[in-house]
């Protein structure tokens, strides 16, 4: 327990340094605020980490009395903490170890007070049950991830999924029943904030079936600026890296009746198995890279060129097959050129989408989803 007088300026520029938030690594809670009754009053404590007195917690016969009133030898923090550095564990919190918490929390307070409106988004989630597979994105994991071009809007997310939903890609009705909760909670939750310019930047964190994750980017389609994000196997990340790029390449075929896309990125995609769903009388065209893998998606950069020759190639298959035809898409490809792919899908001017999922239940490629032009 202190016993020396700090003076006012140092407490309120240590306040200020803390954005009256605890100090100790992890727990950031308001120390102006009661959780329960959300009564408004200072409930932190000014802790040392080296004792004023040198019988205290890390004290010092040197270096007490020096350093009693120095604010880089003080924290701010909540009594459950307080307590524990300086009672129940104090060889487990060393003055090394408490430096530390204290340049951490207040580079992060640092960097956050300087964000400016344009550096901030906000983060939208989307799930959905993949076979028995029922994925969850946690805003603590994500959040991270927008470093360093991005800050967090607000401290919790835009959630476009359905929570501990039972329903399975095999189920008869899965398609029509995600597709009308989707659209409901994108129409409820993320429109009206964007119609009304409230929400000028996206970060999207989706984990879902392919053609769901393609019929949410036709949602968003260019409405607002999207930041797609990318889950990796390895490293274990949402976070993207720099200057790496893809060539996408995109395959032409002979005209014939039906026409199909394949889009083999994250695998290869025989003929025989679109022939099996749409006869052989069909004009097979292909979007694939040279070493087809699911986790190739590193960058920004790579997102962005997928969308340029996904764009090419609706415009070269109109071209050739006319405005009427339906563009059945046979998709093998990662989560976020999904999302690209509807995105840059224009209502008005590209072709009626027939989109399958390859479901092993079912025995191969299954309809899963139409989406229409206007």
């Amino acid at each position: 327990m202190s016993v020396s007088y700090i003076p006012e300026k140092t407490k309120i520029i240590l306040w200020g340094k803390s954005a009256g938030r605890c100090q100790f690594r992890g727990c950031n809670q308001k120390l102006y605020l009661d959780p329960l009754t959300k009564t408004e009053f200072n409930t932190s404590y000014i802790a040392h980490i080296v004792a004023d007195s040198p019988h205290g917690p890390r004290g010092c016969t040197e270096r007490s009395e020096a350093l009693k009133s120095d604010i880089n030898n003080l924290m701010v923090l909540c009594d459950v903490h307080h307590r524990l550095i300086d009672k129940g564990d104090i060889v487990g919190h060393p003055e090394e170890l408490l430096l530390e918490m204290k340049a951490e929390h207040e580079e992060r307070i640092g960097i956050v007070g300087a964000i400016s409106p344009d550096m901030t988004s906000h983060i939208v989630t989307y799930s959905a049950n993949i076979g028995a597979h029922s994925p969850n994105v946690h805003y603590s994991t994500i959040s991270k991830s927008l470093l360093p071009k991005f800050y967090p809007a607000q401290d919790s997310s835009i959630n476009l999924g359905v929570v501990s939903s039972l329903n399975k890609d095999s189920d008869p009705d899965f398609w029509i029943t995600e597709t009308k909760s989707l659209q409901q909670k994108f129409d409820r939750l993320l429109f009206p904030k964007i119609n009304d310019n409230e929400i000028k930047q996206i970060s999207l964190f989706a984990f879902a079936p392919i053609p769901l994750l393609i019929y949410l980017g036709t949602l968003l389609n260019d409405i607002t600026s999207v930041d797609v994000h990318q889950k990796l196997r390895n490293p274990d990340t949402w976070s993207f890296q720099d200057d790496i790029q893809t060539e996408y390449h995109f395959v032409a075929d002979e005209v014939k009746t039906n026409v199909a896309l394949k889009i083999e990125l994250s695998d290869d995609i025989v003929d025989s198995r679109i022939a099996s769903v749409l006869g052989n009388d069909t004009s097979i065209y292909s979007i694939r890279i040279d070493n087809p893998n699911n986790d190739f998606v590193k960058s920004r950069k790579q997102i962005q060129d997928f969308g340029e020759k996904m764009k090419e190639a609706f415009r070269e298959i109109k071209r050739i097959h006319g405005q009427d035809a339906v563009l059945n898409i046979f998709p093998s490809m990662p989560i976020s050129l999904a999302v690209q792919l509807g995105r840059v899908w224009m209502p008005k001017a590209d072709l009626s989408m027939k989109i399958f999922d390859q479901n092993k239940e079912l025995g191969g490629f299954v309809e899963a989803i139409d989406i229409s032009h206007s």
